[in-house]
């Protein structure tokens, strides 16, 4: 009788799961994601305490967090101080910090720049049709979370369309690394 190596013997055991990520090693690593912080001040509470529990999972998941806002700095940052804290949004672009506002992609390449990071390891949370193509001009995979007035609009090409942080299934570090990882092999397929 023929005798199995234990390798032959584990290789036999693994599943396919544990073998398909391989093909897609060449997928970028998710580092940060960049929350546009204009529309979720006007969110209701139930988006407010998803959008600060989000940001605390990515913060403790080690993906690091930026926020952009068309606002002025004097203004953001206490609102944002307020909402999540100090010490986990590591940078803020304000409306102080570009020459040039949303549609140019200025905003995202400073965060991009400041959080020492390409536009393949990062995600952007956009809440607008002109925010998504904002983001997707930079680069940058891109989640849209929709409001009322954003609800029926098309948004090819994002990584994910969600209709409020409070959904069915919300964000989560995991998920938005599995978003960022398909979302490349996704566009790696069409340019292939």
């Amino acid at each position: 009788m023929a005798t199995m190596s234990l390798d032959t013997i584990s290789r036999n055991r693994s599943f396919w799961w544990d073998r398909a990520h391989c093909a897609y090693t060449d997928a970028p690593v998710l580092e940060a994601v960049i929350f546009d912080f204009d529309t979720p001040l006007a969110a209701t509470e139930r988006d407010a305490h998803m959008f600060r529990d989000l940001i605390w999972n990515l913060h403790c998941g080690d993906i690091r967090v930026g926020i952009t806002a068309a606002g002025s700095r004097d203004r953001i940052e206490p609102l944002v101080r307020d909402l999540i804290g100090d010490g986990v949004v590591e940078v803020m672009i304000t409306g102080d910090d570009v020459v040039r506002p949303k549609p140019d992609p200025e905003v995202y390449q400073r965060a991009l720049h400041e959080l020492g990071v390409g536009s393949e390891a990062a995600m952007a949370v956009e809440h607008s049709k002109t925010g998504f193509h904002t983001a997707r001009s930079a680069g940058l995979a891109t989640i849209v979370v929709t409001t009322l007035g954003t609800r029926n609009l098309d948004f090819v090409g994002a990584a994910a369309v969600m209709d409020r942080y409070d959904c069915d299934q919300p964000l989560s570090a995991g998920r938005c690394r599995r978003l960022h990882e398909q979302w490349w092999i996704d566009r790696s397929r069409l340019s292939a």
